[in-house]
């Protein structure tokens, strides 16, 4: 049988369950409490699961910045290298698949959501504004030291004292798809303060994107046409991947 018991040594609920039971998904404890029409134990369920999870995941965002601090020791040069190496082919495939600016927002809302983020998403005239305390480097700098940049690269949006965690938005989502399409996938508002919300910018025509974004990446302007398919074209989900990363 599985039971939730506060743990005095631990100071939270944990499971105690008979031994044949330790192995079963949490998630299936829930679907099974939804089947039966046990709504109170579906709820603790559910938010049991939530907490597994959202313990896993900032254990796994605090080893990558272990990780890129480890990298840092040999320049930190390495950090913007390193990221290139990992998303030249995952930008690649989303461009690919030629997603428009909307489609790309809400996969990117997708993945804000997969960090347990809670955001908000406005529309405006020329662009969709997407902002809230960040779910994964923001999380990250909430809650503990990190390693940042000691001076000004690129691929830290030019600017020092960026988390090393938080380089890969500048790279991924600014550098490469300006690289190799003319203009970035979003553009990132990193906050000054942890405590203060991400802010993701959306621009509907790329040629209303403000020339100080693509300075700051050390990048000119070129192109600026829409995307195939219009500001919604391209097949949804065509491309798609995890949302590992955001």
């Amino acid at each position: 049988m599985a039971r939730l018991e506060h743990s005095a040594a631990l100071n939270s609920t944990v499971r105690r369950d008979d031994f044949a039971d330790l192995g079963v998904s949490t998630w299936a404890l829930v679907r099974q409490a939804v089947e039966r029409g046990e709504r109170e134990a579906a709820l603790a369920w559910l938010e049991h699961g939530c907490a597994e999870a959202r313990a896993m995941h900032d254990s796994i965002v605090g080893f990558v910045d272990d990780a890129l601090t480890y990298i840092a020791r040999f320049g930190e040069e390495e950090i913007g290298r390193f990221l290139r190496g990992k998303y030249t082919p995952r930008v690649h495939a989303w461009l690919g698949s030629t997603p428009g600016v909307e489609e790309t927002m809400h996969r990117f809302a997708e993945f804000q959501r997969a960090h347990f983020a809670e955001i908000s998403v406005v529309e405006e005239p020329d662009r969709y504004v997407m902002s809230g305390p960040c779910g994964s480097g923001g999380r990250l700098r909430r809650s503990r030291a990190v390693g940042a940049t000691g001076r000004a690269h690129p691929w830290c949006w030019g600017r020092e004292n960026v988390p090393y965690y938080c380089a890969h938005c500048c790279v991924a989502w600014e550098i490469l798809p300006t690289e190799m399409r003319g203009y970035p996938l979003r553009i990132h508002e990193l906050p000054e303060r942890p405590g203060d919300p991400c802010v993701h910018l959306f621009y509907k025509d790329p040629a209303a994107i403000p020339e100080p974004y693509f300075t700051r990446i050390g990048l000119p302007r070129r192109g600026g046409d829409r995307p195939a398919g219009g500001a919604d074209g391209g097949a949804a989900g065509a491309g798609r991947q995890g949302p590992a990363d955001g």
